[in-house]
């Protein structure tokens, strides 16, 4: 579920037919599918940052280069990424490398200050985007991503000339205690493995 938690947090962030957008088969032979369709229906219509009007969601460049090819003005790329996991005495640490980008694809004809104007909206966007992360985390809103991790944000510019977009990302080890549910597994072999 955490890839599946993860996706719905960021898709809060974006204007909701653009979140929408993303399900291009509008139905599957997995249940989820339909689960995931539910949930986006009942994001609220206003989404938090209506300013960035698309989403992409996704592990490998070319999922991002084959989504944003068919788009132009704002978007939101929510990247999840490696986990790595510390166990300490039972209990298991899990973080996850999570990048967020917010880029701006303009026009073709756009010019060297159109870039400038859409990186600055870029990293102005995903301010708010970053703004909205830390209240959820201080409210306790997030079970993936521990407070601490707050701390050690990085934003650095996103680069892609194969996009044509502009904007910057940012990095997140999102750290919870055992997200994915393996120490407990791990706790209810244990009587069976004897």
């Amino acid at each position: 579920m955490v890839i599946q938690d993860l996706f719905l947090y960021f898709a809060k962030f974006p204007d909701k037919d653009g979140v929408k957008a993303m399900a291009t088969m509008g139905a599957s032979d997995m249940p989820e599918y339909q689960q995931l369709l539910d949930a986006l229906d009942e994001l609220p219509d206003t989404s938090l940052v209506p300013d960035i009007k698309h989403y992409v969601y996704g592990q490998t460049f070319e999922d991002l280069q084959q989504r944003v090819s068919r788009l132009f003005g704002s978007w939101l790329y929510a990247d999840y990424g490696e986990f790595t996991m510390q166990n300490e005495q039972g209990s298991l640490e899990v973080t996850q490398r999570v990048a967020v980008t917010v880029a701006v694809k303009p026009q073709q004809t756009s010019d060297m200050l159109e870039r400038i104007i859409a990186s600055d909206r870029a990293l102005e966007l995903l301010s708010q985007v970053q703004a909205h992360l830390m209240a959820d985390c201080d409210a306790g809103r997030l079970n993936w991503l521990a407070r601490g991790n707050l701390q050690k944000m990085e934003v650095v510019p996103f680069v892609a000339s194969e996009l044509s977009s502009y904007g910057w990302t940012l990095l997140i080890d999102a750290t919870a205690p055992d997200m994915l549910g393996i120490a407990d597994a791990a706790r209810r072999m244990r009587p069976s493995l004897q």
